[in-house]
């Protein structure tokens, strides 16, 4: 990486647009005094961030802008002012040094004149803070220990311990650390501050805030048992449809079988009424029937006259038979009380049979044995004497026989009419045995009509049971309705719950737990919509700041943590760079003079401004403020006074020849040139991008102008030059001379020179 070219407009003299290139590791800037060769070296130190005025001659920012001229060389009008300067360095960054993507960087900075200023990377805006870090990397710190303006090359020499220890921290590349801690240290300085407000307001609202706490406490368990009620309400619609559901089945399961045997019944009832209602009315039919009938009364009056008829007969029949018994043998005799004694006998069983004393079967084989009898008598009479074998009848007279006849004919009409009373009597026993089975039916219909009255009215109050049952459901089912109208959960709640709440408790077990919840709830006051949101605003930020509290102590922590890291960091890098600095200066010191001897010594001394170590957080621990390196005299732990010394640079030098141990005891000549070696021995170490001398050879004689230019052309292989000078002999060493010149219109301008052409032109 080297400096490319610089670019200047508006900037102090240079009212145009102007660029110096240095494609040489020594160029030379020479010109008369006030032709504004100065104003390069300011612009080269204001680019780089540089913010105080009296180091670029000014006292204002308006200073730095071209501020018009009242002619131009041609005696015309002159050039006005501007109303901005900027400046712009080019560096090559092919190597990569400079830690951006781009193989040229440009650093620009403008300033208006209104005072603002802008800061420019490859063109893009960027912070004061961007470039100072940057300079920091490339080993251009605040000290620009790089740029030795006109009259300050002894600078380094009475600056105080402090100020060299900086400059030695920003040759060795130190200050990005050094600028990380203090950037680091504000932080902390920051965080124990707003740490330390956080506690306070912590502490404040605490009271407050447990007072508010104990209000919503008492509201959420408000909440809690509204909650639980919500959800017992849930489970209790829950269980209740559950129940209702089985109690609808089972109601429903219940009514069809009683209405159905309700039915029954009362058809069986009027099947039974009917069926008696027929049985009567046969009964009554009957009866009627039977006092409608008169046949058995004809039948007695022709058994009567058959009876009067037999009587004559046989009277008649006994006087013929007397008439003719004297001719009539005694087998024709007919034994006639015997049959009249059997007559009577039928007759009054037959009396006693319609008179209901006796059964009829017993007339009826009286009726026939008497039939038989007749008719025996009947045959023997017929067959008269020639049917006696042995024996001869006796004779019968034609009245004999004629009463023979009626009688037989009687007997026929008897018999006749005993068959019609058999018949008669047989179908009034078939009546009277179907009314008495009538009668057995109607007491079986009467019990079973009893009977069924009863399964009817047991079946009615079982029916007005399921009709009760029903009302209850459905003042159950409007009671459900209405708690479910009124329940809190939403609808998937509630049929999660009811898939769900039949598993748990009965709904009545459910209703009680509600009724003891709702009687806590009475007893139990919660704070107000206004308390609620005080106690969760004043408990976000008690949260808020608890939070803030821990992220603090933990970014202290890492920040303290970070300044030790960076201290041990900077300690280490810093003994190493030391070392070699000390060598170095040395080295140049013995070169410049020939001998001698020089040295760097670090001391501790006691600043004027100490620093307390309660100025982070108050806490009984010495605190690591400082980024210039210090060393720790007392320890607060111990009972010290918390005072800390710096660790400060000396320079000892002892001349050849001479015998001079102090700086203060060196002449101009000699003092600038120990500041060199000391210069020298920095840039050695680490070599910045460039360095720039502004006249630093002025109180040189022409010996040590010599050993300088040596020292210039020696120090080049390592580092960029721009050395502004009168001299001749550090002419001659670079390879490019830029002559600054200054007209009328107070407008400086540049003539360039190349030394390697200019000898072959001049060779030619």
């Amino acid at each position: 990486m080297y400096l490319k070219k610089l670019e200047l407009s508006g900037f102090k003299s240079f009212a145009k647009k102007t660029t110096l290139e240095f494609p040489s590791r020594i160029t030379a800037v020479v010109g008369p005094n006030g032709s504004g060769k100065s104003n390069i070296v300011e612009a080269l130190r204001w680019v780089m961030g540089e913010q105080s005025m009296k180091s670029l001659r000014g006292k204002k920012g308006e200073d730095l802008i071209w501020n018009g001229s009242p002619v131009s060389p041609s005696g015309g009008p002159g050039i006005s002012r501007m109303g901005k300067a900027s400046v712009t360095l080019f560096f090559d960054n092919k190597d990569g040094e400079i830690p951006v993507d781009f193989e040229e960087v440009s650093i620009a900075r403008k300033i208006f004149r209104d005072g603002v200023n802008e800061y420019f990377i490859n063109g893009s805006h960027v912070r004061l803070k961007d470039i100072t870090e940057l300079a920091a990397r490339l080993g251009l710190g605040e000290s620009k220990h790089n740029i030795i303006g006109q009259g300050e090359v002894d600078r380094i020499l009475l600056s105080s311990p402090r100020e060299r220890r900086q400059m030695i921290e920003e040759a060795l590349g130190l200050l990005v650390y050094e600028l990380k801690k203090q950037e680091t240290e504000k932080k902390l300085k920051e965080t124990e501050q707003n740490k330390s407000q956080a506690e306070v307001l912590v502490r404040e609202i605490t009271p407050h805030l447990k007072f508010l706490k104990a209000q919503v406490e008492k509201q959420e368990m408000r909440a809690r048992l509204e909650n639980e009620r919500t959800l017992l309400e849930m489970q209790y619609l829950a269980a209740e449809r559950y129940e209702l559901e089985e109690m609808k089945a089972a109601i429903a399961n219940r009514v069809e079988p009683v209405d159905r045997r309700q039915r029954d019944i009362r058809k069986e009832i009027i099947l039974f009424e009917k069926e008696r209602a027929e049985l009567e009315a046969h009964i009554r039919r009957e009866a009627d029937m039977r006092r409608g009938m008169r046949q058995e009364v004809t039948l007695e009056d022709r058994r009567r006259a058959c009876e009067r008829e037999l009587g004559r007969l046989e009277g008649k029949r006994e006087a013929a038979a007397v008439a003719a018994a004297a001719e009539v043998p005694r087998v024709w005799m007919v034994d006639t009380e015997y049959i009249k004694e059997e007559v009577k006998e039928i007759l009054q069983e037959m009396r006693a049979v319609l008179e209901g004393k006796e059964r009829i079967d017993g007339i009826r084989a009286q009726l026939l044995s008497l039939v038989e009898d007749i008719e025996k008598f009947l045959e023997d009479v017929g067959r008269g004497p020639s049917s006696k074998s042995d024996k001869q009848e006796p004779h019968e007279s034609d009245e004999v026989r004629a009463l023979t006849l009626d009688m037989e004919a009687l007997g026929r009409e008897i018999k006749k009419i005993g068959e019609e009373l058999g018949a008669y009597h047989e179908v009034r026993k078939k009546r009277e045995d179907a009314e008495r089975g009538a009668l057995s039916r109607i007491k079986e219909i009467d019990r079973l009509l009893k009977q069924k009255t009863e399964e009817e009215r047991e079946t009615a109050l079982e029916r007005e049971r399921i009709a009760f049952e029903e009302r209850e459901f459905r003042a159950r089912q409007e009671a459900y309705e209405r708690a479910r109208a009124n329940c809190n959960g939403t609808e998937e709640e509630t049929a999660h719950s009811e898939r769900e709440g039949h598993e748990s408790l009965s709904s009545a077990e459910i209703k009680r737990k509600i009724e003891r919840i709702s009687i806590r709830l009475e007893g139990t006051t919660g704070a107000d919509e206004q308390t609620l949101k005080e106690y969760h605003t004043l408990h976000s930020r008690h949260e808020f700041l608890k939070k803030e509290l821990d992220d603090m102590s933990r970014a202290s922590q890492s920040l303290r943590a970070l300044v030790r890291e960076l201290d041990s960091h900077i300690r280490e890098d810093f003994k190493e760079g030391f070392a070699k600095i000390k060598s170095a200066f040395h080295e140049y010191f013995q070169i410049i003079f020939g001998g001698g001897k020089a040295t760097l010594k670090i001391t501790n001394y006691k600043p004027r401004n100490t620093t307390s170590a309660t100025a982070f957080g108050g806490r009984n621990e010495v605190a690591e403020v400082d980024i210039r390196g210090k060393s720790q005299m007392t320890n607060a732990e111990e009972g010290g006074t918390d005072v800390e010394a710096e660790n400060g640079v000396e320079i000892e030098v002892s001349l050849p020849r001479k015998r001079i141990h102090g700086l203060q005891m060196l002449s101009g000549g000699e003092r600038a040139l120990t500041s060199v070696a000391l210069l020298f021995a920095f840039i050695s170490v680490r070599p910045p991008p460039f360095l720039v001398l502004d006249e630093t050879d002025t109180a040189l004689d022409e010996a040590n102008t010599g050993r300088f230019s040596a020292l210039l052309k020696e120090l080049s292989r390592k580092t960029q030059l721009v050395v502004v000078t009168h001299n001749r002999e550090t002419m001659k060493c670079a390879q490019v001379l830029y002559g600054v010149t200054m007209g009328e219109d107070g407008v400086s301008k540049f003539l360039s020179l190349k030394f390697d052409e200019a000898e072959a032109y001049a060779g030619r």
